[in-house]
């Protein structure tokens, strides 16, 4: 906090300071320091893979600034744990479309979303908010996509979705 004094001229228009008074000028000055947080997840079994499966999941994120949000996958799809390239004619990787919802304030209400595919997320896919802040909770919905005629490798699949906020100052 800065506070200063100083001899009011005579011409001021405060009635004090007119009349020979002293005034004192106080600054208040503070700071809020960005702040963007992700959290929630959870394993979300889809079952068996022979048809296209449609599921959703809520997360939680709040950033006081206007942000990033980077999503990785770490196999490019849901893919066999042990032969992801598939053995013979079948294949080992089932890819999936990835949506995602985050409600925002820029300071109107704005709802933020995007669509990527299991291979775009590979290197990092993002969603900027552009001026947004984060309001709440988001939402992603993931969605398998078949290819019709294709056979899967029988086994276990697994992927990993990687959410990473960065606050933009």
């Amino acid at each position: 906090m800065l506070v200063s004094t100083t001899a009011a001229a005579a011409d001021a228009p405060d009635k004090a300071a007119a009349n020979g008074g002293v005034s004192l000028d106080i600054v208040l000055n503070g700071h809020i320091t960005p702040k963007c947080t992700v959290g929630g997840g959870d394993t979300i079994d889809l079952g068996q893979l022979n048809v296209d499966k449609n599921v959703s999941a809520r997360f939680d994120v709040a950033c006081n600034v206007p942000f990033e949000m980077v999503f990785r996958s770490s196999e490019g799809g849901i893919a066999h744990v042990s032969k992801p390239q598939g053995e013979g004619p079948y294949a080992g990787i089932v890819p999936y479309r990835l949506g995602v919802r985050v409600p925002g304030l820029t300071p109107e209400p704005v709802q933020l979303q995007a669509d990527f595919t299991s291979g775009q997320m590979v290197g990092g896919a993002t969603l900027n908010s552009g001026d947004a802040i984060a309001k709440g909770g988001g939402e992603i919905t993931l969605q398998t996509e078949m290819t019709a005629g294709r056979d899967l490798l029988a086994g276990d699949y697994a992927d990993s979705i990687t959410i990473v906020i960065n606050p933009r100052v």
